[in-house]
């Protein structure tokens, strides 16, 4: 009668109390979990799928630097450059004296296959005071107080440098090439005019008895 009465109990706490309070953990275990595993439609991850998005890691190398044309595309390899940081100058009070927030970028210009040739040699024209005795393009940044603004800073100056080097101008068409013939000659007949006009009133001066002091 004992035995029997225990049993019960045990069944009694057992469907009554303890799988009631796991089921519940349970629920919420499994809600908290989807909540944390929530992503919104606008999360940097449903923009750029394919992207690493960790600021302190180089992209994978399926990038290239080079298009099918050799012209640059703006990507660089950092893992092809040299980076490194120094205290600052710039903007920060007396906190530029206790970290390194200035960054120097440099490469070999000559050894850089990601550049493609014929920008190279018009980089090296354009940027000849930023290239040192051993050959390397020198870039810094101390324009903010965070060490990755300002080695973004020189990515930026770096890509705007290849950038400008590997501009273009347009063929000019049949059509601008008339107009600038059409110019030019409106010039060469007022500069004829004028000389003209200058010219008969020197000689109406001379012809009065007109003496210029």
């Amino acid at each position: 009668m004992a035995v029997s009465r225990v049993r019960i109990c045990t069944n009694f706490i057992h469907t009554q109390v303890l799988k009631p309070f796991f089921n519940r953990n349970v629920r919420t275990f499994s809600s908290c979990n989807s909540v944390a595993s929530f992503k919104s439609a606008q999360s940097l991850h449903s923009h750029y799928p394919d992207s690493n998005l960790d600021p302190y890691s180089p992209p994978s190398s399926k990038h290239s630097s080079i298009d099918s044309d050799d012209n640059f595309t703006g990507y660089i390899p950092i893992d092809k450059l040299q980076i490194s940081h120094m205290k600052s100058s710039g903007p920060g009070g007396q906190n530029v004296n206790k970290v390194n927030t200035k960054v120097e970028v440099r490469f070999h210009i000559q050894s850089a296959t990601w550049i493609p040739s014929w920008i190279k040699t018009k980089v090296i024209e354009e940027n000849h005071t930023k290239i040192n005795k051993e050959g390397f393009l020198i870039v810094t940044s101390d324009r903010t107080r965070k060490q990755l603004l300002n080695q973004a800073d020189c990515m930026q100056k770096l890509r705007n440098m290849i950038f400008k080097a590997s501009f273009q101008p347009a063929e000019p068409s049949e059509e601008d090439l008339q107009i600038k013939a059409e110019r030019e000659a409106k010039a060469q007949r007022l500069r004829i005019k004028t000389k003209r006009e200058h010219s008969l009133k020197k000689q109406s001066r001379q012809s009065s008895g007109y003496v210029s002091m």
